[in-house]
């Protein structure tokens, strides 16, 4: 039997732009690493744009403007943390760090300067006309992260109940969505490590698609030998077998089972394609009603 994975991040990335939604991600980052022990690096990356028309000497003048607030940004997210997290930010091992560059590019360059663990970050998960995917940073970030990124965002129910919310989050159920790709075992235990840490209800989802032919028994059946190189705990989770749209199923599951977080996996360097129609990881994200922690192929 295989060891099973352990996730224990020992350094997490929270990257922040000032914003409510930042705030959001802030706070679930400072509960992870007070949960598992880890530095929380808060990260804010900005590139400055010219405008075309905008003469040498005004661009000079900006510039030089520019590079002397830079200087005073790590003074300023420190500021901004102690003032979001309160006195209980001096517990935790916080290091500050910025980039002017565009945040798409500066996230994983900050993961690999920091060997970050995890990715903590907001999306606002709009739709229509109002969004490009979930935005072209947080739509990068977890296409290409080689580490594990926890989305939050607005408007759904907390983890993080009450004035004591830093301490730790109430997970009661994590869902993981499944189909039979290597990555699957790979995502299974990392669900299976939150779960024990947080002493939490696991709900395996294995989806299967209409035109396989394996069929729910046999996936039942090789969905057990992952379970058991899992080592999830008898008796607190059940594993669901169903055919249908993937992301349809992964959000009426859900509900069913009031999960708490959802961990989905994508595969690395690939479209976020759903497993045979569709977007699954871009429409879970988006629609989800509690945060998503993608754990990359």
């Amino acid at each position: 039997m295989k060891s099973p994975v352990s996730f224990e991040p020992a350094t997490i990335l929270c990257p922040v732009d000032f914003s409510k939604l930042s705030d959001l991600a802030l706070t679930y980052a400072a509960a992870g690493a007070r949960v598992y022990g880890a530095e929380l690096v808060v990260f804010h990356a900005a590139r400055l744009d010219l405008p075309a028309y905008f003469t040498r000497a005004q661009s000079d003048a900006l510039l030089r403007e520019h590079r002397a607030a830079q200087k005073r940004l790590n003074g300023f997210l420190r500021q901004q943390v102690h003032q979001r997290l309160g006195p209980h930010a001096e517990e935790l091992r916080l290091h500050f760090d910025s980039a002017d560059t565009h945040p798409a590019e500066a996230i994983p360059a900050a993961v690999k300067a920091h060997d970050a663990d995890l990715i903590v970050m907001g999306t606002h998960g709009r739709t229509g006309a109002r969004r490009l995917w979930l935005g072209s940073v947080t739509e990068q970030v977890v296409r290409e992260s080689r580490v594990p990124v926890f989305i939050v965002r607005q408007k759904q129910p907390p983890l993080l109940p009450g004035r004591q919310s830093y301490l730790r989050p109430e997970i009661h159920t994590v869902l993981c969505p499944l189909d039979d790709s290597d990555t699957s075992r790979s995502v299974l235990q990392h669900a299976a490590s939150v779960a024990r840490k947080f002493r939490s209800r696991l709900v395996a989802l294995r989806l299967i698609d209409r035109a396989d032919q394996k069929g729910l028994t046999d996936a039942r059946r090789e969905f057990e030998k992952w379970w058991e190189e899992a080592s999830v705990a008898a008796g607190e989770s059940r594993v669901i077998a169903s055919r249908g749209p993937a992301a349809g199923q992964i959000l009426a599951e859900t509900a069913r089972s009031h999960a708490d977080l959802i961990v989905l996996g994508t595969h690395l360097h690939r479209p976020l394609r759903n497993w045979w129609a569709g977007d699954t990881t871009e429409i879970v994200l988006r629609r989800a009603p509690v945060p998503v922690l993608v754990v990359p192929g």
